[in-house]
């Protein structure tokens, strides 16, 4: 059975390397080093709303993680508020103690909650501004022209808590993104470039944005990346938010510039379970894998001074 596992985690691995080189073949491009950004985040918060049943015969907990790990360092967030009230759990990740809710057998339960984004140093954004990196970004060997591709998204898989408790169901994940971007250089010229949405669930809908995407990248195939063509004079900031939900035909409504015409009713055929669960059986050496092609190449980057 080992020797299985094995074989199929290289047989992933080997494939996830054809599939990336097919896609530089393609719509694909290469990011070059750069020194430092001129746009940078000053701030970026997430309300995120889900919910969840209990499949078990006896109460299960579920809590908040206040950490993002696809970024090196992770992005810490601070808890601002949630609903219902949510109780501390026993055991605890983050230093101030974690936050949860019981759910009980068979019961379905439905909570939101509000975190804002910490800067590398577990300040504030607006104080220490940060942007987000390629950690495999190569350098630059190439003379005279270069391509530019802007700042880079992130991306995760919303229904990770299946795999980590296969009884929790999550029915509906709803994530509410905003943030604050900032031209740091004071003295001009103007900058324009590509902005990405800086955190991205896989297998999901984009079913809002303010101000309208300028396109949807399909650089994760997987993944409806928001991105917007953007122009900042000196010391200037723009507001942006979007809104993502999973699964991608789950029934659902919201108002803005940006609205996804292709929104099904039929949330139950829609729910392609991407994460290991009880159900598809799938070994966690492949959800591992799968999870590290997503999440490789990005880093969170200070304020470089």
């Amino acid at each position: 059975m080992i020797k299985k596992a094995t074989l199929v985690v290289a047989f992933l691995f080997t494939f996830s390397i054809f599939l990336g080189a097919s896609w530089a073949a393609t719509d694909q491009q290469a990011w070059v080093q750069e020194t430092d950004s001129s746009l940078k985040f000053t701030y970026l918060e997430a309300i995120i709303h889900v919910k969840i049943k209990n499949n078990n015969d006896h109460v299960e907990y579920f809590k908040i993680s206040q950490q993002y790990y696809q970024t090196n360092p992770a992005i810490n967030w601070t808890l601002k508020w949630t609903s219902p009230a949510a109780v501390k759990m026993a055991k605890y990740i983050n230093t101030d103690g974690d936050y949860g809710w019981p759910i009980q057998p068979g019961q379905t339960k439905e909570v939101s909650f509000k975190v804002v984004a910490q800067s590398p140093s577990g300040g504030s954004l607006a104080i220490e501004p940060a942007y987000i990196a390629r950690n495999s970004s190569i350098p630059n060997q190439f003379w005279p022209l270069i391509n530019e591709p802007g700042l880079t998204a992130t991306w995760f898989f919303p229904n990770e808590i299946e795999y980590l408790n296969p009884n929790l169901e999550l029915q509906l994940w709803r994530g509410k993104f905003c943030f604050w971007i900032q031209n740091m250089d004071t003295t001009g010229p103007r900058v324009q470039g590509i902005v990405r949405a800086p955190i991205v669930p896989i297998d999901s809908k984009l079913v809002y944005s303010n101000p309208k995407v300028t396109y949807l990248d399909d650089e994760l195939p997987w993944a409806d990346t928001a991105a917007w063509d953007v122009t900042l004079y000196p010391g200037q900031q723009k507001h942006y938010s979007y809104t993502y939900q999973w699964p991608e035909g789950a029934s659902g409504s919201s108002t803005g510039k940006y609205k996804s015409p292709s929104v099904s009713t039929d949330s139950k055929a829609q729910n392609t379970t991407t994460v290991p669960t009880a159900g598809t059986g799938v070994p966690y050496a492949l959800f591992a894998v799968g999870a590290i092609i997503v999440g490789s190449g990005v880093a969170y980057a200070k304020l470089f001074r």
